[in-house]
């Protein structure tokens, strides 16, 4: 089956059978009868930014973000797990995309090797990336299919390189962006799909619209506009006190502990929120005026710009205020249904739920089990039970990506 063919299965599959048979998150025992949609492989543990608001980039070694990207040593992932990774996510039907992404994707030594291996075997291939990279591989991702390039970015030019601890990071990833683009146009390709990734910090938060601006020239699909996720130490504190209490559920509670992260020396309650609503209705009618803004991921481009998302889509300063100030207080939904959607393999084969910024829970390895076998093995089945118990999440999830732009439940 080809790619197209397989998008066309995956799509229509995830959703009209979750429709007959209901929610595999909405079940109590913890188990999955559909497969993952996605497999986040970090294929790499060292990184060339030093971000501010990013805990490898501030050598906080003691958090779960700083765990699952780094762990205990410097390591790429070989292209013999990879493969072993791909013969085992050929047991799942329909196949699970493969993200690439952890902690720089693109620095990967054998980087093209990975994505000519992913797409021989009719795998959908998406990557995460800072894009300082992506002027020296832009031609050779177009040739090789790889379907989707996120690029991370933090705000215009001066604003950027000062976040990203490095010189001309934002020119190297426009210069990416441009090859990209120019290579598509050679072969006649609409793939990779280019969007961008925005996360809102103290240093960028009056600059959105001018970011948004200044990147339009490189005809993104789209542009994502996140509110900063972050742990901080009374979200910690709670979280702990629920984990050490003995009517909580299951086990591995040690694995489950957290700590304050993806801060540095930010304090979220010194965010101005009034300027932050400010930049964000700017952004809205800026968008609203040419009929892309969106509050889901994916829109469409209908040739009037790039559609622009805002996670989550505050309907007024009170609730970014509630956001930035009452951090135990949950903006969106209270059920993560990433558990029952994805999984995360690090370098060394250890699986673990969801993606970099969920607990360091090791749910088995590779090498050992297989992927099928992890996906309903006992300490996933055991993880997703944690969370409903706990009501769909836990304390430390508030800020979370997996839950902030979902909808509140009512």
């Amino acid at each position: 089956m080809n790619v197209l063919n397989h998008r066309l299965v995956r799509g229509t599959y995830s959703r009209l059978v979750p429709r007959v048979l209901g929610e595999d998150h909405t079940r109590q025992n913890g188990h999955c009868r559909f497969p993952p949609e996605y497999l986040v492989l970090g294929i790499n543990n060292v990184c060339n930014l030093h971000c501010k608001m990013c805990d490898v980039g501030l050598g906080e070694q003691g958090t779960v973000f700083w765990a699952n990207l780094i762990g205990d040593h410097p390591q790429n992932m070989s292209l013999e797990l990879l493969n072993k990774i791909l013969q085992q996510a050929l047991g799942f039907w329909p196949r699970p995309r493969i993200g690439l992404a952890f902690t720089e994707p693109l620095i990967h030594p054998k980087i093209l090797d990975f994505c000519r291996a992913i797409k021989s075997q009719g795998f959908v291939c998406t990557i995460t990336t800072n894009g300082t990279q992506l002027p020296r591989h832009a031609e050779a991702l177009v040739d090789l299919g790889v379907d989707e390039i996120v690029v991370s970015v933090d705000g215009p030019r001066e604003v950027h390189n000062r976040i990203r601890g490095g010189r001309e990071t934002f020119e190297k990833l426009t210069r990416g962006a441009e090859l990209l683009n120019d290579a598509k146009q050679r072969a006649g390709k609409t793939r990779p799909v280019l969007r961008f990734s925005f996360t809102v910090t103290d240093e960028n938060y009056r600059h959105i619209l001018e970011f948004i601006q200044e990147v339009e020239p490189l005809r993104p699909a789209d542009i994502n506009i996140s509110q900063l996720n972050f742990i901080t130490n009374e979200m910690a504190a709670a979280h702990n006190a629920l984990l050490s209490q003995e009517t909580f559920p299951q086990g591995g509670v040690d694995d489950l502990a957290v700590v304050r992260s993806n801060l540095g020396t930010m304090d979220p309650t010194s965010f101005e929120t009034e300027v932050i609503w400010q930049e964000m209705e700017r952004v809205r009618a800026y968008a609203g005026a040419r009929s892309v803004v969106s509050e889901h991921s994916g829109a469409p481009d209908n040739g009037q710009g790039p559609g622009i998302t805002i996670v989550p889509n505050s309907a007024s300063r009170q609730e970014l205020d509630v956001y930035y100030q009452e951090h135990h207080r949950f903006v969106g939904g209270r059920q993560c249904t990433d558990p029952w959607k994805l999984m995360m393999i690090k370098t060394d084969g250890t699986v673990i739920p969801a993606h970099g910024r969920c607990y360091n829970y090791p749910l088995g390895n590779i090498t050992e089990q297989s992927l099928t076998e992890i996906w309903n093995g006992e300490r996933f089945v055991q993880f997703r039970q944690a969370l409903q118990a706990a009501g769909g999440t836990l304390p430390a999830c508030a800020r979370c990506c997996g839950v902030i732009g979902k909808p509140p439940q009512r």
